[in-house]
């Protein structure tokens, strides 16, 4: 017990001195720069030390709730997807994470095995991971940076969280702020950039659900230069008004239309980015049964193949209050023996 607890003190000053070494420019590597970057924050901008670790930082009951209302949508568009990729890990050791801009945990699936273990740590719901409060991890890193990344053991800031793996990518609402972040924190240090992957094909999925919530009166347009990526996670999707007016589009929508960002799509009418009208594409789609139909890019060669629907009125969609008031925070999904895996995986999940 004495020599394990003076190893611990060992790693603890190595894992120190290690910061201190890369934050003073002594050590140089690429790969982490994202960390390094992050570690310069804590020790500069935060006066974090990585051998000082701060208690877990929790919000009270009423606080918490306040932060879930307000991003009730992105909550109700994400926990299905987060169940179904909880599902697809198959690792009791883990857990996805859905934190606010913030970095407040609004929403965790987990067994209830590795929950009960990473609580203590504030890997639960309410728990606050930005980087001023928990140094470099997944969430208040992927928060800081704006981009993806991955905080394996020994990138965390701080000793006590070395036994974690965190990856994490942002959640973009319709008008390509970050709403949220998507979080995979495990035991295992294995399969990142496979997971970084998985992480961000689940969050074009919870985007694109974002925009039919946000735009339920919008007329939905799907298209790509490819007739069979209509109707799947690659489609470009624009939200349309009554007056061919563009409301919202996805990351592929921009992507595939050569634009950066949603202020230069935003406003424009259907006849300023295809070389067609709502009522053009509105009648054509229906004429196909809605198969995609062929257009081009206004001024340009470029052939897509894109469908049109009306707007789904009627559609029981539910609304901010209820859809929060529906969700509870934690979905506890039991552990898993391989052998249920592939029988598991492909049945609607009941958590959440």
């Amino acid at each position: 017990s004495k020599d394990a607890m003076s190893l611990t003190l060992h790693d603890s000053h190595r894992h120190t001195d290690r910061i201190f070494e890369v934050v003073r420019g002594g050590l140089h590597e690429p790969a982490k720069d994202v960390v390094a970057e992050s570690w310069r924050r804590c020790l500069n901008d935060y006066q974090l030390h990585p051998d000082k670790p701060r208690v877990p930082s929790f919000l009270a009951r009423v606080e918490l709730e306040e932060h879930r209302a307000r991003c009730a949508d992105v909550i109700a568009c994400a926990r299905y997807e987060m169940t179904t990729l909880y599902q697809q890990l198959g690792d009791a050791e883990s857990a996805v994470v859905l934190t606010d801009t913030n970095g407040v945990i609004v929403h965790m699936v987990s067994s209830p095995e590795f929950a009960s273990q990473v609580g203590p740590l504030g890997l639960r719901v309410g728990g606050v991971w930005s980087e001023t409060e928990a140094g470099t991890n997944g969430m208040g890193t992927c928060l800081a940076a704006a981009g993806p990344v991955t905080v394996q053991r020994d990138d965390h800031f701080f000793t006590q969280f070395t036994q974690l793996t965190c990856s994490a990518v942002p959640v973009f609402d319709p008008s390509g702020e970050i709403a949220a972040v998507l979080d995979v924190t495990s035991r295992s240090s294995l399969m990142q950039q496979h997971l970084l992957v998985l992480l961000g094909m689940t969050a074009r999925m919870i985007e694109n659900r974002l925009i039919d919530q946000r735009f339920r009166n919008a007329h939905p347009l799907h298209f790509h230069s490819r007739p069979e990526f209509v109707y799947t996670l690659h489609e470009g999707k624009l939200a349309v008004d009554d007056d061919g007016r563009i409301l919202a589009a996805n990351r592929s929508a921009l992507f595939q239309l050569g634009m950066q960002s949603m202020d230069e799509v935003r406003s424009r009418r259907i006849e300023d980015l295809f070389q067609t009208s709502l009522e053009d594409m509105l009648e054509r789609s229906s004429s196909s049964s809605f198969h995609p139909v062929v257009t081009y890019r206004a001024n340009a060669a470029l052939r897509f193949f894109a469908v049109m629907r009306r707007p789904a009125q009627g559609a029981v969609a539910p609304n901010a209050t209820v859809a929060h008031a529906a969700t509870p925070p934690l979905s506890i999904v039991p552990a898993r023996t391989p052998s249920r895996r592939s029988r598991t995986m492909s049945m609607p999940s009941a958590a959440g």
